[in-house]
């Protein structure tokens, strides 16, 4: 199991592929978690979020274990209107993030830790739809970001 974001662009790159390599010599079968799919497996319906640059935060909201939106931002930018009653906010600076939106229940958790990662692993049943692909944010995005590999073309290039 290795961890595939958000973070370090270079550090999720080293990981995963000191992963694949290890993985290559063994015979297990690598899968990649990030740290939203491993807190949303634990909080059903929860706002996660966790430590960026400066004040701002990777969030994401899940709902019945799935991460339906996410983003980077600053606190006070975070806008939530459903209401869901039975969200709770995770993560770092939970209470601030709380308060924002209105939301009574948060669990305050500065990191993800391994345990929460390996607890969530061992719920995977099929690791292939689990394959380590790093887990970029940048700060304009507001969806899902996944490197997905090189385009591979379709027919030649003109090359003369």
């Amino acid at each position: 199991m290795v961890c595939t974001g958000p973070g370090n662009f270079n550090g999720i790159r080293a990981s995963i592929s000191a992963m694949k390599g290890v993985c290559c010599s063994l015979p297990i079968q690598l899968i990649g978690v990030n740290k939203f799919q491993a807190l949303s497996k634990i909080y059903k319906s929860a706002l996660i979020s966790l430590k960026y640059k400066g004040n701002k935060i990777y969030w994401c909201i899940s709902k019945n274990e799935k991460p339906i939106f996410m983003s980077s931002s600053e606190i006070k930018d975070i806008k939530y209107s459903d209401n869901y009653s039975d969200l709770v906010v995770v993560g770092y600076r939970a209470e601030e993030i709380a308060t924002n939106i209105k939301v009574k229940k948060f669990i305050e958790q500065n990191e993800i830790s391994m345990q929460d990662l390996l607890q969530f692993s061992r719920k995977v049943v099929k690791p292939d739809k689990f394959l380590p692909k790093p887990l970029y944010i940048s700060p304009s995005q507001s969806l899902f970001a996944k490197y997905k590999g090189p385009k591979i073309l379709d027919e030649p290039l003109d090359v003369s």
